[in-house]
C-alpha cells in the first residue's frame, strides 16, 4: 500500500456503498482506485494532470471526483474515512473564495 491510499480495512468500509454502474458502455475503472487517485490529489495539493498513471486517466478520475462531489457520494466517503477536506465537500465550488473583497479591481 502506497500512501494516501484506502487499506484495506478502509475499503471494507466503502465498497457497498460505491455507486453501480447502470449505463450502457464501457465499465467502471475500479471505485477503489478512483478513491485512492482523488485522496492523493487531495493529500499532495498537485494538479490533477499530474496525477500518477498508476490511478489511471487524470481527466476519468477527475470527472469521478465532481460527479461524485455533486451528489454526495465524496462527503459519505470523507464522512466515513474521517477526513476533512472542506473545500472538496462543498457542492457548489472546489476552492470558495473567503474573501468579500473582489480579487482584482477589473472584477468589480
Amino acid at each position: 500500500m502506497r500512501k494516501y491510499e484506502l487499506t484495506d480495512s478502509q475499503w471494507e468500509k466503502l465498497k457497498d456503498m460505491m455507486p453501480s454502474n447502470n449505463r450502457p458502455g464501457r465499465p467502471w475503472r475500479s471505485h477503489r482506485q478512483s478513491i485512492n487517485g482523488i485522496l492523493w490529489i487531495l493529500n499532495s495539493g498537485a494538479p490533477w494532470r499530474d496525477l500518477p498513471e498508476r490511478y489511471g486517466s487524470w481527466k476519468t478520475i477527475y470527472d469521478r471526483f465532481r460527479r461524485w462531489q455533486r451528489d454526495g457520494t465524496l462527503a459519505k466517503i470523507l464522512t466515513l474515512l474521517q477526513l476533512n477536506f472542506p473545500a472538496v465537500t462543498a457542492t457548489e465550488n472546489y476552492a470558495p473564495v473567503t474573501s468579500e473583497q473582489p480579487l482584482h479591481q477589473s472584477v468589480s
